[in-house]
């Protein structure tokens, strides 16, 4: 575990991030640094807002308030964005790019001004930033209709930030280290839950991120496939790996994070070390939760 200088700026700053569902408030204000190299699990009961904090932190999830900041730079903030994405609207009808504007026009359900500008700004804008903070999914989300390999090159290759070449070579090099190289070009729809994970972190990985989140990575798994997995994320926080990990899994929180936040009803109720989280937790809240899950 690492030690952070405070000082240091963050890899990702999110402040006072809200988030709705009609009137359901999930979100209640959250604020969190993120510093390079650092992991952090993130544990607490269903519902308490752990997974729609980690999609907004990734922009899955678009806040209803609070901003968040790249390397420094503000990528997010919601006052800020709509005044982009108006002034995005003005050069592209200036623009009359006829092509881009059609292409967008495909991905909107209802053909309004409001979603143009949304997709545009989506496009240009946070999709870059996504390609930096990869997500791990709870239900893996790879695509069963392509072999084990095109589900890693098939990204960054229609992206263009690599060859063909060089995408696949980047992908045997990845499978190699979670032992899915024999699979490589098979379909995915042989695989077993732990390998579809483990092919899951490749994919992240191969976009050459400076962050990884996972969503309860094993919640999905058979009992026996949960090790394959957790040594595989193991294995990147020993390599300096940054990782934000929602997790139920009390003893791999404790012994890989340097830091733990306990989230209920939408707020960071307690964060410290595994240390201070798990052996001398403050809060009545917290508790409780641990003698529930211990």
């Amino acid at each position: 575990m690492q030690n952070i200088d405070n000082k240091v700026l963050p890899l990702i700053e999110a402040k006072d991030i809200y988030k709705n569902f009609k009137d359901l408030q999930v979100l209640k204000g959250i604020n969190l640094s993120i510093h390079k190299g650092e992991v952090i699990s993130i544990i607490g009961a269903s519902g308490s807002g752990k997974s729609t904090f980690l999609r907004c932190l990734n922009l899955l999830e678009i806040p209803q308030n609070g901003q968040i900041y790249y390397k420094g730079d503000l990528v997010f903030d919601i006052e800020t964005n709509h005044k982009e994405i108006e002034e995005i609207t003005k050069l592209l009808a200036e623009s009359n790019d006829k092509k881009l504007e059609k292409k967008l026009k495909k991905e909107m359900k209802k053909e309004n001004k409001y979603t143009l500008k949304k997709s545009y700004y989506i496009e240009k804008t946070i999709n870059p930033y996504r390609q930096k903070v990869g997500m791990v999914f709870q239900h893996f989300n790879i695509f069963k209709n392509l072999s084990v390999i095109d589900n890693i090159t098939l990204a960054p290759t229609m992206l263009g930030l690599m060859s063909e070449e060089e995408a696949k070579n980047k992908s045997l090099e990845l499978l190699k280290r979670v032992n899915l190289e024999e699979k490589a070009e098979l379909s995915v729809k042989g695989l077993s839950g732990g390998q579809l994970q483990r092919l899951a972190i490749v994919r992240a990985l191969a976009m050459n991120p400076d962050v990884l989140l996972f969503d309860e990575p094993t919640s999905a798994l058979d009992p026996e496939m949960v090790k394959e997995v957790l040594n595989v994320i193991k294995e990147l926080a020993n390599q300096g790996m940054t990782m934000v990990i929602v997790t139920h899994e009390m003893g791999f929180a404790r012994e890989v994070s340097d830091r733990v936040l306990f989230m209920d009803e939408g707020l960071i109720k307690e964060e410290g070390t595994p240390e201070d989280i798990f052996t001398n937790p403050k809060t009545e809240r917290l508790k409780q939760f641990l003698e529930a899950v211990l």
